[in-house]
């Protein structure tokens, strides 16, 4: 009779919590990053296990990144039935517009003055970067490099009431965003975007909130020309 050989659970094993804290982030990274561009539209209706499929990673994680959405105000949870991607509506823009103006002046100069030398370099070469994606009209690029600006501008500014509080409200701004101008790159928008980035690098804290004023007077503009006629 052969010796019966041991089970291998290698394989098997569940993941750590660091492994699911860091699969977690993953998974709302990118469903984040999937709401604020449209590819998950407002109204949709998904599931987990759709989600789960579309990303690659386990139920564990992609319902926790769901929970965090939801928190948000992003996705709205049914229950045994997965989530609807939530509506947009002009006047919860201007709203969140009214709130973005000071935490972004904020947070500009925050960042511009307390960000650290790597951090200062990434912010030259996201500038950098968004300048070839505006050249070369490129949406997808764009997207990703603008996640990244608003993630290293909240770890840079080092106030971790800001981050919190801009966080609540960063995807429905990139959401609006892109609501306006489809899968296109308005230049007056864009540069804004680059001016900011290299007032921060540069540790220059007056031009980076005049750039994100100047963002924000071009980004309600947007918003009061979406209202209906009176």
């Amino acid at each position: 009779m052969s010796k019966r050989q041991p089970a291998n659970t290698s394989s098997q094993r569940s993941p750590s919590v660091s492994e699911l804290s860091s699969l977690t982030e993953q998974a709302y990274q990118q469903l984040e990053q999937m709401v604020a561009t449209l590819q998950l539209a407002p109204g949709a209706v998904v599931s987990e296990t759709e989600l789960c499929s579309l990303l690659g990673i386990g139920r564990t994680p992609v319902r926790e990144a769901m929970q965090r959405l939801a928190r948000e105000k992003l996705f709205q949870i049914l229950p045994h039935r997965g989530c609807i991607v939530s509506e947009c509506r002009i006047d919860d823009e201007l709203n969140i517009i009214e709130v973005r103006r000071p935490l972004e002046l904020l947070a500009s100069r925050g960042a511009a003055l307390r960000a650290n030398p790597e951090q200062r370099k990434r912010f030259a070469e996201i500038a950098a970067a968004m300048a070839d994606a505006l050249e070369s009209d490129d949406f997808e690029a764009f997207a990703k490099l603008d996640a990244e600006f608003n993630r290293l501008c909240l770890i840079a500014c080092r106030n971790t009431t800001i981050a919190s509080m801009m966080r609540l409200i960063s995807t429905q701004n990139r959401r609006f965003w892109f609501m306006h101008h489809g899968r296109t790159l308005p230049r007056e928008g864009v540069e804004s975007h680059i001016e900011i980035a290299r007032a921060i690098a540069a540790g220059d804290a007056d031009a980076a909130a005049t750039a994100s004023e100047r963002l924000l007077v071009y980004v309600e503009s947007l918003a009061r020309r979406s209202l209906p006629s009176a």
